[in-house]
């Protein structure tokens, strides 16, 4: 049974560039004007928009991924949300339902895109999901801080870091520039 309310948006170039399979997952998505007619497609629809928008989360995403011109690294990588409720404002708590169905989803995006690393922009999300045994295994730690984890999917493992969310007062794009390529550029996370 699928526990997803939001299609994953999977970059035309995902698999083929420079970044390898790198899947993003971020918390939620809220509406403050109404809810679209679909659901399903709102992450998909919400990519494709960003070259004409300016939305503070995927900005600073950008910002710590980029590599090239604003916004081009969304070709490159898969993207979703891991909250599958509709929250009302970005201030909104999720229950402990809500975490629950989160951590079924993150399972069914890593089933989907088959990646190779993964980075989840949340850290509410990473707690849940790991801060109790049973889901992949610790490898080691960035800056003796950011864990990084192997977890499985159908079909194979991916190497995954959890960090802060960019709306998180202090959040320091160069700080976490820095971290992020050391995750990326790691061939052997022995050597962290």
């Amino acid at each position: 049974m699928s526990h997803l309310t939001y299609k994953p948006h999977i970059g035309k170039n995902y698999g083929n560039s420079e970044l390898g399979k790198l899947l993003i997952i971020g918390d939620s998505h809220y509406f403050n004007n109404g809810l679209p007619n679909n659901l399903s497609e709102f992450t998909v629809e919400k990519i494709k928009e960003l070259r004409i928008i300016s939305a503070n989360f995927y900005d600073k995403v950008d910002a710590v991924l980029n590599q090239g011109g604003k916004h081009d690294i969304w070709d490159k990588i898969a993207f979703a949300n891991a909250i599958q409720k509709p929250f009302a404002s970005a201030d909104q708590k999720p229950t402990k339902e809500d975490l629950d169905v989160a951590k079924l989803a993150f399972r069914e995006y890593l089933d989907m895109t088959k990646p190779e690393k993964v980075i989840v922009f949340s850290s509410r999300i990473w707690e849940h999901c790991f801060n109790k045994s049973g889901w992949g295994k610790h490898l080691d730690k960035i800056d003796d801080r950011w864990n990084i984890r192997e977890l499985e999917y159908i079909g194979g493992t991916c190497k995954a870091i959890g960090l802060h969310h960019p709306s998180t007062p202090g959040f320091d794009k160069s700080k976490f520039k820095n971290i992020v390529a050391q995750f990326l550029n790691s061939l052997s996370l022995n050597h962290l």
